[in-house]
């Protein structure tokens, strides 16, 4: 329970020329540009029919990358998330009135 510690990544990427940001959770102490490519390629390709569209389990860093780039999933940019902010919990010093 202790151990299971997952960190927040803030992922920005163009998706076919429209920036896009989705937030990643992960147990991994860090975040690769690939790793993180893989994931974009199940967010927006997943339904796809074609089986050819996704990338092997076992492909290597730059090949996801590249598949990325192929699709349309370009500029990804990883940034993890050190203090998460929950809505309505800022101090009341920091709200304007």
């Amino acid at each position: 329970m202790f151990g299971n510690t997952t960190r927040t990544f803030e992922v920005n990427y163009i998706y076919q020329n429209d920036p896009r940001a989705q937030i990643i959770e992960s147990q991994d102490e860090s975040l690769s540009n690939a790793t993180a490519a893989a994931h974009l390629i199940r967010l927006h390709h997943a339904d796809a029919e074609n089986g050819l569209v996704m990338p092997e389990a076992d492909a290597a860093g730059e090949e996801l990358l590249r598949q990325a780039e192929i699709l349309g999933i370009t500029d990804i940019r990883v940034t993890r998330l050190v203090h998460e902010h929950t809505p309505g919990t800022t101090p009341g010093h920091h709200q304007q009135p």
